[in-house]
């Protein structure tokens, strides 16, 4: 019975538990990708979608652009000093930012309005219209926006040549006022002195001469063309930012997905957990939960050929010796009692005699799985009140290689009977009955009835179920049996991924962990 425990002294150790980590890299991501590829599906439908939906409803806009060219003058200018010109600084790209500030003005969008003759106020004119300086540049750019391509172009030259229209006004403006004064100082002069090189007579005809002419710090040097194409919406653009934020967003949900469900999705996940064997991968049976534990007659030949494999993977690894095995889980519903069922089955059928205890004495489900009514079981048996060999039940439809001592009424307080000493008569005398053992447990991390019973067996068998099983509350399976001193034969996956094909695939389900 001690055979396990002397095999592997370490196991109080835990040295079969592996820390939690998440470092897997690309790997990792990619499996979690891959387990809830739907939400990452379902998001880009909606995100492309949302975009093609925008496409079709959004405005078309066309752009059009002029282009100015800045031309500061000397600031040491006497004739143009105080006209409001544009003057030369230390800093060019400053020079041109100033220009770009004058151009977008109120005063240049009800000139332009003026001119082309539109509706609307100036104020909403410059909302259509976006002055900026053109890098490294003497140029400044106004651009244009409307619904039509021939009125974005309109529009662009318009308020350039309306921006030098302002700004030659204004100067000329600037001029006339000084003239007057000017022609009056320079007729006091004397005649010998009102002409010549620097002389006041050459600043006034530099004044005169401006005052019939265009600003010449500003001038257009390129108008606009008539787009050909519009600037908004950009179809494909707009449908491949849906798609890039479909798969961005999809991505991020996967992962705040498994961060608010952390369930067992694949058997990599049980590898980072447990340094223990798989010793079967056994398919889902989809009205399990529904109806209870899955009896053998219900099962597909693929089920059956994996509990074969179970029985052999068992015997393989904790040795011809083992005479006792008991199943547990981390919660309800993975498949524990089904498991332990069919496994004492598949022992019977290979000639040894098998008795299935059912170990949870809370919550029975096994008689009634097998449409049994045991009269007397393993609580009579605990307390003394009728010998273990009276209790067991045995069926025409199992054969009398495989006996059975259930529980005929679950309660807790039939549970506080199980104490060590309890569980060590309780395995002897079962293995003194019998040839193999099977102990269908509780979930030890929900109630810890069974756990003096796993001290005792030869063998302890761990069952999760792809999709059901929670990896914090296997964690604490593991952490549990450690502190007890229990150190697991395997692992049985439930609902798993592939299953060996019968006959010649049996044997790839015999695995063992890495180190």
């Amino acid at each position: 019975m001690q055979y396990m425990h002397d095999a592997w002294p370490s196991a109080g150790g835990g040295s079969w538990l592996r820390p939690r980590t998440e470092a897997k890299g690309a790997v990792r991501y990619l499996d979690t990708i891959r387990e809830r590829w739907w939400i990452v599906a379902i998001t880009v439908v909606l995100a492309v979608g949302a975009a093609a939906v925008y496409v079709g409803v959004a405005h078309t806009r066309y752009q059009a652009e002029a282009d100015v060219l800045v031309t500061p003058v000397a600031g040491n200018e006497s004739a143009t000093y105080g006209l409001g010109l544009i003057t030369e600084s230390n800093d060019p790209t400053q020079t041109v930012s100033t220009a770009a500030r004058l151009i977008s003005t109120h005063a240049v969008a009800a000139e332009a309005k003026r001119r082309l003759k539109l509706s609307g106020t100036p104020d909403g004119l410059l909302g259509d219209v976006k002055v900026e300086p053109i890098a490294q540049s003497s140029l400044v750019a106004v651009t244009a926006e409307r619904g039509s391509a021939e009125e974005a172009a309109r529009l662009a030259n318009g308020f350039a040549a309306a921006a030098i229209e302002v700004a030659t006004s204004q100067l000329h403006a600037a001029i006339q006022a000084r003239l007057p004064g000017l022609r009056e100082r320079l007729n006091a002069l004397p005649a010998g002195e009102q002409s010549g090189p620097g002389t006041l007579g050459e600043h006034l005809s530099a004044l005169e001469a401006l005052a019939v002419s265009p600003d010449p710090t500003l001038r257009v040097a390129s108008e606009a063309t008539v787009p050909t194409s519009p600037s908004s919406p950009k179809k494909k653009l707009a449908l491949i930012a849906g798609l890039i934020a479909g798969l961005i967003l999809g991505v991020g949900a996967a992962f705040s997905s498994q961060a608010l469900d952390p369930r067992l999705r694949r058997e990599e996940q049980l590898r980072e957990l447990f340094r223990l064997p798989l010793l079967a991968r056994i398919p889902d049976v989809p009205t399990a939960r529904a109806q209870g534990p899955v009896v053998p007659a219900h099962l597909s030949p693929a089920a059956s050929e994996a509990f074969r494999t179970m029985r052999a993977t068992i015997t393989a690894t904790a040795g011809e010796h083992v005479r006792s095995i008991l199943i547990t889980s981390s919660s309800e519903g993975e498949g524990k009692s089904s498991i332990s069922i069919n496994l004492a089955e598949s022992f019977a059928l290979a000639g040894r005699r098998t008795l299935l205890i059912e170990g949870d004495l809370r919550r029975p489900t096994i008689a009634r799985a097998l449409d049994l009514h045991p009269s007397g079981g393993i609580g009579g048996v605990l307390v003394n009140d009728i010998a273990m060999e009276d209790a067991i039940l045995t069926t025409d439809a199992y054969g009398h290689n495989l006996g059975f001592l259930l529980v005929e009424r679950g309660t807790a307080a039939l549970a506080d009977q199980l104490s060590l000493p309890t569980a060590r008569k309780l395995v002897d005398e079962a293995e003194a009955l019998a040839d193999i053992v099977v102990i269908d447990s509780p979930p030890l991390t929900q109630v810890i009835d069974a756990l003096p019973i796993a001290q005792e067996v030869d063998a302890v068998v761990i069952v999760a179920r792809l999709g059901a099983s929670r990896l914090n509350r296997l964690e604490a399976l593991g952490e549990l049996l450690a502190q007890g001193g229990v150190k697991p034969t395997g692992l049985v996956i439930v609902g798993a991924e592939y299953v060996a094909n019968a006959y010649y695939g049996a044997s790839a389900a015999m695995e063992s962990s890495a180190a």
